[in-house]
Order: structure tokens, then C-alpha cells, then sequence
């Protein structure tokens, strides 16, 4: 991975205050906050390289909102599939494989994120 800076514009934001020093996707759930009051997975990467907010991610329902600067997927959109935890993944395959293709990370991590470990050296 390589340095990133640890500077943001808005450091009273905790989230960004405490972030990494180096590159990072980060993939989770969130119950809804002020600024997106409804619970919802997430998708950032910092720093958010070129291009990263030019994907469609899959599920279909997945999108990138631009006030928050990331992917999200909607709880509700992930409740409502007869299959939710298949859902997730595939959000979180998706994100993980876009983050390592923008960021130019070495291929086999994104192959990892879906069961394709590297061998041992």
C-alpha cells in the first residue's frame, strides 16, 4: 500500500481524523447518522483515487452518493432479497474489487476478497 494523508478538510470529522496513514478500502453497515438516516452498507476508499466514484457496483441497487462520498446499499434494498447475506457479499466483492482495480493494488488481493487466496511463499 502506499502513504496517504492523514489531513482532511473537516478535521473535527472523527472518521477522517482517526483514519489510516496509508491507501484503504473500507466496507461496512452503518445504522444511519445525520447526514443518512437510514441504515445502510458502505463502501469508501482513502484517499478516493480518480475514478472510484465511476462504477456501478453490483447489486443493481448499490449507487454512489455524492454527499457522502461513497457506495452505499440500503438495508431495506438487502431485507427484501430472499437471499440478504448473498446480497452483502456481493456488494462487499464488488467494492473490494473496484477499490483494488482504481488504486492499482495488486490483482490477487481483489482475488482474495472472493476465496482466491494467493499461494504461500
Amino acid at each position: 500500500m502506499r502513504d496517504a494523508p492523514r489531513a482532511h478538510p473537516d478535521p473535527g470529522e472523527a472518521r477522517w481524523r482517526n483514519s489510516g496513514d496509508a491507501e484503504q478500502i473500507e466496507i461496512g453497515w452503518w445504522p444511519g447518522h445525520r447526514e443518512y438516516d437510514r441504515a445502510a452498507f458502505f463502501a469508501i476508499a482513502h484517499p478516493a483515487p480518480d475514478g472510484f466514484a465511476d462504477a456501478d457496483l453490483s447489486p443493481e441497487a448499490a449507487r454512489w452518493d455524492p454527499d457522502l462520498g461513497e457506495f452505499v446499499l440500503d438495508w431495506d434494498d438487502v431485507r427484501a432479497e430472499e437471499d440478504p447475506s448473498a446480497l452483502a457479499l456481493e456488494f462487499a466483492h464488488s467494492a473490494f474489487g473496484h477499490a483494488c482495480a482504481v488504486c492499482g493494488w495488486d490483482a490477487a488481493l481483489a482475488d482474495s476478497g472472493v476465496g482466491s487466496l494467493p499461494p504461500i511463499r
